[in-house]
């Protein structure tokens, strides 16, 4: 993969994301077809992408619309997502699929959950900073607003030629077995309920592990514990956690 630069940066759009060593790597195509990478330090550039990915769906400023929400670009929030928990949360989301048996492996496609894992959190560029940096517990109106990021990341990426199997692990990070996370999940959903419940383990630990406005990081057992209690209500497969725990054991020293 080589490196170019964009020749219109209004005719660039996003076509993936590729890992390179330990960083994470948003792949773009300019003008001429060409692609290149871009990390998360070229704000102007990523202005620019997610702004042409929301001309092109009226469907996100209608979403914006009904939760008041202000259509800034929050760029900072997604350099230190793409530098940070997005990367975080595919290495281990993929240490905890190397680890599972074939069997469960056989039931999800690697490449889409490694792409879906990188971009989950993408919709948060479009949540307003001081919802995402509150030192404080959110209110019920603020908790709806973030809540909506994970429809407003499928929402941007939709139109961007990612699989319907990478768009619905996204959209649907935040689901549980049990379902009762949002969004709501239809009645026809296909999207893979074992990849849904790696990249959510993989997101929620990874955000325990990391020290936030709100609270200090918390340990590797005391981060298992809060996850083992999801397991005893029925909402995370008890075989996903123990490969959560022997990845935790091996790489998160």
């Amino acid at each position: 993969m080589h490196l170019f630069s964009p020749k219109r940066e209004n005719s660039i759009s996003l076509k993936g994301v590729v890992q390179i060593s330990h960083n994470s790597f948003f792949v773009f195509k300019d003008c001429l077809g060409k692609l290149f990478l871009k990390t998360g330090k070229d704000e102007k550039i990523h202005k620019s992408i997610v702004k042409n990915m929301i001309e092109s769906n009226p469907y996100i400023s209608k979403i914006l619309k009904r939760y008041r929400i202000k259509p800034a670009i929050d760029t900072k929030a997604l350099k230190e997502l793409s530098g940070g928990h997005m990367n975080e949360t595919c290495n281990i989301a993929m240490g905890v699929y190397d680890i599972l048996s074939d069997s469960i492996k056989d039931k999800v496609d690697a490449d889409s959950l490694k792409e879906a894992s990188m971009l989950h959190d993408l919709g948060k560029v479009l949540i307003p900073s001081k919802i995402l940096n509150k030192p404080a517990k959110l209110n019920s109106k603020e908790r709806k607003i973030m809540n909506v990021h994970s429809t407003l990341g499928y929402e941007l990426l939709k139109t961007q030629e990612l699989s319907e199997e990478t768009l619905a692990l996204i959209k649907y990070h935040h689901q549980n077995l049990k379902h009762t996370g949002y969004p709501l999940l239809p009645e026809e959903n296909t999207s893979s309920d074992i990849g849904v419940q790696i990249i959510s383990i993989a997101d929620k630990y990874s955000a325990l592990r990391e020290a936030r406005v709100y609270r200090k990081k918390m340990s590797r057992l005391d981060a298992l514990l809060v996850l083992y209690k999801e397991v005893r209500e029925g909402k995370i497969l008890p075989a996903v956690y123990d490969a959560l725990v022997k990845y935790a054991k091996i790489y998160d020293n």
